[in-house]
């Protein structure tokens, strides 16, 4: 009973805690990010008190919910107008700056590690996009244009799903001892395109039903449900769940922009956006789910393999490299004058999917599996601790950069 006080103390104190954080990025942009992943740094490796293999299942099912919340509140932010704007630049700051870091990775883990190609070419993958459970919060914090913090929140789930779908194919190239490419763009352009489709469509379909929904009791939870299903069947056909559950945000939250005739000559039915008490409800949640999956995030962290992190940290500086390379490609392309290109340029963490990604090589019974585990895992840590640093470090000289 005295241990199950302990944590329910700790909860409490932990939430009070996450908003005073968020008081210190106000007046020293130190990220919250830093301070909650540092407790369970402290919790987990550091002073064992707690482990991973604690919560069981329970911890890579929390990770998807923080992941889809977060997913799923930021594309309620996105306008469509915005998008329009910026969809250009984040077609070409996913694309350079994927490929980009894809290659160096692979160039480097070639040169320095006994790993074939294509095992070079899975961590690669996997390492080179984005984690939108930490970009996304970041981005919302951080002093950057609309247009900016825009094609971050879209190219950072857009990137992530690059990894996944990328990383898969390559680990059934592996499997198969030969790579199909062809095999490799269906699953990319199916995997993007039929989740965009099943989640706007869903989100369309939520927002007619919203009017009925919001006579219900308690329904106000209904929503948050919605896109746990829509992200579920997405993930069952095969398609990719965190585009599905972004996409559902970004119809929802401009519904009301969205015309179509033929909806209201058949039915009478009309799509509602959500309240304000709605949004601040989902807020709210968003802000809790990051408490929690950042503590979980530290606890999670390996820090007894020391040359996975050494080698994890220059591998970061690969990705730093590759993420300025990519962004001031994009920039010149677009002829833009570049305002948030250092802010975007040092958003390199790594998060959820790579950390999932990381246990499949073993699961296959490769011989290099348990090292390339320990080396991705070893990039997410320093990836989100040098992504902290950074952005304290711009925030604080923020007057003396440009704009993209």
């Amino acid at each position: 009973m005295h241990d199950l006080s302990s944590v329910i103390l700790f909860i409490g104190g932990l939430v009070f805690l996450a908003h005073a954080f968020v008081a210190v990025f106000e007046r020293t942009r130190v990220p919250d990010v830093l301070w909650l992943i540092l407790i369970g740094v402290m919790l987990g490796p550091v002073f064992g008190i707690v482990r991973p293999q604690d919560f069981g299942k329970v911890g890579a099912v929390f990770t998807t919910v923080a992941l889809v919340i977060i997913l799923f509140e930021g594309g309620l932010e996105i306008s469509i107008e915005e998008m329009r704007k910026a969809w250009k630049s984040t077609f070409l700051v996913t694309l350079f700056t994927y490929v980009i870091a894809w290659a160096i990775l692979t160039g480097a883990l070639v040169a320095i590690l006994p790993f074939s190609t294509l095992e070079s070419l899975y961590v690669g993958a996997v390492l080179a996009g984005p984690a939108p459970s930490v970009v996304i919060p970041l981005a919302r914090q951080m002093k950057i244009s609309d247009s900016g913090r825009t094609t971050l929140m879209l190219e950072s789930p857009i990137g992530e799903a690059l990894c996944v779908v990328i990383a898969l194919a390559l680990l059934q190239t592996i499997e198969m001892g030969r790579m199909s490419i062809g095999l490799l763009l269906g699953q990319l352009i199916s995997a993007f395109v039929f989740a965009i489709v099943l989640g706007a469509l869903s989100g369309y379909v939520w927002s007619l039903t919203l009017d009925r929904v919001r006579q219900l009791r308690n329904a106000i939870f209904l929503t948050p449900s919605a896109v746990f299903i829509v992200y579920g069947l997405t993930e069952f056909f095969g398609f990719s769940g965190p585009i599905a559950a972004l996409a559902f945000g970004i119809v929802l939250g401009n519904v009301g922009t969205m015309k179509l005739p033929w909806i209201h000559e058949h039915t009478n039915l009309a799509p509602l956006s959500h309240s304000t008490t709605e949004k601040l409800f989902f807020s709210e949640a968003v802000f809790l789910v990051k408490t929690f999956f950042f503590v979980y995030l530290g606890i999670s962290i390996q820090l007894d393999d020391y040359v996975a992190l050494a080698t994890g940290l220059a591998l970061v500086g690969g990705l730093l490299l590759a993420r300025v390379l990519g962004i001031r490609l994009a920039t010149h392309l677009l002829g833009g004058t570049g305002d948030d290109l250092v802010s975007m340029s040092i958003l390199i963490p790594k998060g959820t999917a790579a950390a999932v990604l990381a246990g499949l090589p073993i699961q296959i019974g490769l011989a290099r599996g348990a090292q390339m585990q320990d080396l991705i895992n070893g990039v997410v840590f320093v990836s989100i601790l040098a992504t902290a640093i950074l952005v304290f470090l711009a925030e604080r000289a923020r007057p003396a950069e440009r704009r993209i």
